[in-house]
């Protein structure tokens, strides 16, 4: 008896500690098909085609906000433009669309960037400022990050005004600066010296992840849905000493002290966590896989199967960057001149460290520089931002897991953690609900093109991510 009473309760205990689906049965309304694609598709390809050949290479924002409110004001959208004293080409943008009658209901923004990243022609099939429409893709720098979802998002906005869906809630369409080198110019100057352009909005949908096809599993098709970050430590380390001379060298010399101190850092703190932010990821993957991974999956919060995954995990950049703190060298530097045999006076280096939920960052700078201590290295910080996280209960939320999954029969919607910064990290500390989704499906290959070579989307997935979009905007009045 007493036995039994030990496995009753030990079953009812292992219940308890289960995971359960962050996914929950979301009430919907009837798919909404009055976006025709085959009177839209024209329309969107020349919005990304047409941004992508304005070089806003960190920079430039106003010629492609210009580019944008001229698209607005031949809808009879007004537009805003603001930037920072002192700085009148990185202009952010804002349009509105308000509500039929006054409402209560939180308003939803748009949010997306203007800026993107270099490209070196050379080492592209196509010139990544051409906007080349080849094979069903258009090419160009931005296609994925993020101009192609600035193209969805407009023809999204302009649908929903020329619909004449009652909205029930305030739009914003928010074209930001400066996203790629940090949003100084861009979020961060918005909402410090403008933060009633935000008032009665209550939601963000930004960039922040993807729909994934065959990558985590295979014939899986995800759409990871970003609600958290990590936090960002970026650090600036120096070692100091005498210049020598490269056939005499002393076992002190800055350049060593300095590769010394980085080989330690980068093997501290390697400890995969799968936490509780990350346990809905897991579950999801769970229930489109066969057993007993499934089981494994869905149950990551208890040890003995949570440690069955570390190889996985280990095998996997993405699994990788979501479960533990990183480091990165992004920078290194002596000032030895063009010869070999100078040991420079000064050492130089950049970390990039990335932290899960529940590490401060500015407690783990701490910690790197008691081992910084050792070498007699200088640590200090560039550039700090708290993890960030938004809730799973939120309406959003689970309007945009039911739209998506109800659009691709088979697919799953997953809560993931990103391993980057977006400018949904700064308007969460507004209390705003935000989430990153490009709601598009992209293979393995594709996901490399992101801040690399050859970056490209398909028409298909144009069309994919627009009508997703669209459907989202209605299903949110």
């Amino acid at each position: 008896m007493n036995f039994s009473r030990s496995i009753f309760l030990g079953a009812i205990l292992f219940l308890f500690q289960c995971v359960i689906s962050p996914i929950k049965n979301t009430p919907m309304k009837e798919e909404n098909r009055i976006l025709s694609w085959d009177k839209r598709e024209a329309e969107a390809v020349k919005i990304l085609t047409d941004l992508i050949r304005i070089k806003s290479v960190r920079g430039n924002e106003k010629q492609a906000a210009e580019y944008i409110r001229s698209i607005f004001e031949k809808e009879g959208i007004k537009t805003k433009f603001i930037s920072e004293p002192g700085h009148p080409d990185r202009v952010n943008l804002i349009a509105e669309l308000e509500p039929n009658i006054p409402t209560s209901e939180k308003g939803l923004i748009l949010g997306n960037h203007l800026d993107v990243v270099e490209a070196d022609p050379k080492e592209w099939t196509e010139d990544p400022f051409a906007g080349v429409i080849k094979e069903g893709r258009i090419h160009g720098r931005g296609a994925l990050d993020c101009k192609g979802l600035i193209a969805m998002q407009i023809v999204s906005f302009l649908e929903l005004k020329r619909s004449t869906i009652p909205l029930k809630r305030k739009i914003m369409f928010l074209s930001m600066a400066d996203e790629e080198s940090g949003s100084e110019r861009g979020a961060r100057f918005l909402l410090k010296a403008h933060p009633e352009l935000f008032k009665g909005y209550g939601y963000m949908l930004n960039e922040g992840s993807f729909g994934t096809k065959d990558v985590a599993i295979p014939g899986s098709i995800i759409f990871n849905i970003q609600y958290a970050e990590k936090g960002n430590l970026w650090l600036n380390v120096r070692a100091k000493g005498e210049q020598g001379h490269g056939s005499t060298p002393s076992q002190n010399y800055p350049g060593l002290r300095l590769l010394r101190f980085l080989t330690e850092v980068l093997e501290y703190d390697t400890d995969i966590r799968i936490s509780e932010e990350t346990q809905g990821f897991f579950y999801q993957l769970g229930s489109i896989s066969s057993f007993p991974k499934s089981f494994i999956l869905k149950n990551s919060n208890i040890p003995v199967l949570r440690r069955l995954l570390y190889g996985p995990i280990r095998a996997s950049r993405q699994l990788s960057a979501i479960t533990r703190n990183t480091k990165a060298v992004s920078g290194l530097k002596t000032e030895e001149g063009k010869g070999h045999n100078v040991l420079s006076s000064l050492a130089e280096a950049k970390l990039d460290v990335r932290l899960l939920p529940g590490f401060d960052p500015l407690e783990y700078l701490k910690e790197i520089q008691k081992v910084a201590e050792k070498y007699e290295v200088e640590v200090e910080p560039a550039a700090t931002v708290p993890t960030d996280i938004s809730t799973l209960d939120s309406i959003l939320f689970q309007k945009l897991a039911s739209v998506a999954t109800r659009k691709i029969p088979g697919s799953v919607a997953t809560p993931f953690i990103s391993p980057g910064k977006t400018d949904n990290a700064y308007f969460r500390q507004i209390g705003m609900e935000c989430y990153g989704l490009i709601p598009v499906l992209l293979n393995e290959k594709e996901l490399t093109m992101l801040h690399g070579k050859n970056e490209s989307i398909s028409i298909e997935n144009l069309k994919l991510g627009t009508q997703i979009l669209f459907e989202i905007l209605y299903q949110m009045n």
